[in-house]
């Protein structure tokens, strides 16, 4: 499916075809990745920022530099999952990640958590701990449009980007011609029908979850939990992994993913004509601007094949909005980049800071 890509975690009960954050599980750490208390600082929370509304999120910032990297994780997840790329990062520059509401170590936030209310977030978290800008912003999977749309709504803030895997809007108003040339009218049209029903049923799945998270918190031994949760995560340690469970759950958590979903781009599509103009032409001018696209995929399975070639003809797009954007495939990775590969997600990260150090 062009959209599974995005919805890993709780999805691999849904839909079989659904196998994503698995591959992140097996991940083999670089020599110099963090370990030990290094990554055992991400299981608790740092400075928690007032945003107004009575609401702080939390952030996490490290290192020094002439510009400032703003992290943001993918759905079900918070700035965890960055564990073995912001240290790397903070090597060179200024890197910071933060927990969006509800998430992590964040306050949750009344009323849906749509792509413009995190986008809302994100600015008034800048503002408020005075994050120097203009910023260099990396998203993963729906984070990565939601710093996406940041960039088109407040562009001032933003130097440049680097998007993980990246959540596309309109994916089948961009991609249905395409689809349609590349796999015939019937696969296309097979796979466009199969990814609205996963949505449906990941949508009303995750409201179930947090329907019962709020009854009790949920019991990590039963299955009700594997089927509202992320899989294990061993490369990250286990210190992490307790404190995964300890969060996930919980209502707060279950509450703001389930919402996440149910308003993100493949979840509540109103947005769709703004987005059709906010992401036009090269909107981003010469920001420096990279995508990545994981790697795996059967080439033996002509529907696999498709869905992998649509989603490279998206983030190609996407890479497009820029005089300098290119995208690029990393070899052997699946959608977490950032745990399988994370060398090149710290790689994209210094060529911006390159461009941008040569401007």
């Amino acid at each position: 499916m062009v959209i599974s890509r995005f919805i890993a975690g709780m999805m691999l009960a849904v839909s079989p075809g659904i196998a994503l954050a698995q591959s992140a599980s097996g991940a083999t750490l670089p020599a110099s990745a963090p370990r030990g208390e290094a990554l055992a600082q991400y299981a608790r929370p740092h400075e928690r920022v007032d945003i107004g509304s009575g609401r702080k999120l939390n952030l996490f910032c490290m290192g020094t530099g002439s510009h400032t990297v703003l992290f943001d994780s993918g759905l079900s997840d918070w700035s965890v999952v960055w564990a073995l790329v912001q240290p790397e990062v903070a090597k060179r520059t200024r890197a910071c990640s933060y927990d969006r509401a509800g998430m992590g170590y964040s306050d949750p936030a009344r009323g849906p958590r749509s792509p413009m209310a995190i986008a809302a977030d994100i600015h008034a978290l800048v503002q408020a701990a005075k994050l120097e800008t203009p910023l260099v912003l990396v998203g993963h999977s729906l984070g990565g449009f939601n710093v996406k749309l940041y960039a088109a709504l407040y562009p001032e803030d933003v130097a440049g980007l680097v998007l993980v895997d990246p959540s596309q809007e309109r994916t089948y108003d961009r991609l249905r011609e395409h689809l349609r040339n590349r796999a015939g009218d019937a696969l296309a049209a097979r796979m466009e029908l199969g990814d609205a029903d996963s949505i449906k049923r990941a949508t009303a799945r995750y409201a179930d979850c947090a329907t019962a998270a709020r009854t009790a918190e949920l019991d990590p031994t039963t299955d009700l939990y594997k089927r509202c949760t992320d899989p294990v995560i061993p490369a990250l340690g286990e210190t992490i992994a307790a404190e995964r469970i300890s969060l996930q759950v919980t209502s707060a958590y279950q509450d703001a993913q389930a919402s996440e979903l149910a308003n993100s781009v493949y979840g509540d599509t109103r947005g769709d004509e703004a987005y059709r103009y906010l992401f036009s032409g090269q909107r981003f001018g010469a920001k420096p601007l990279i995508v990545l696209t994981h790697g795996n995929f059967d080439a033996s399975d002509p529907r696999e094949a498709a869905d992998y070639d649509g989603a490279v003809w998206l983030d190609q797009e996407t890479a497009a909005l820029s005089s300098r954007g290119r995208q690029r495939v990393v070899p052997g990775t699946d959608h977490y980049i950032e745990l399988d590969a994370p060398g090149s997600v710290v790689d994209a990260i210094f060529e911006v800071l390159n461009d941008l150090e040569e401007d």
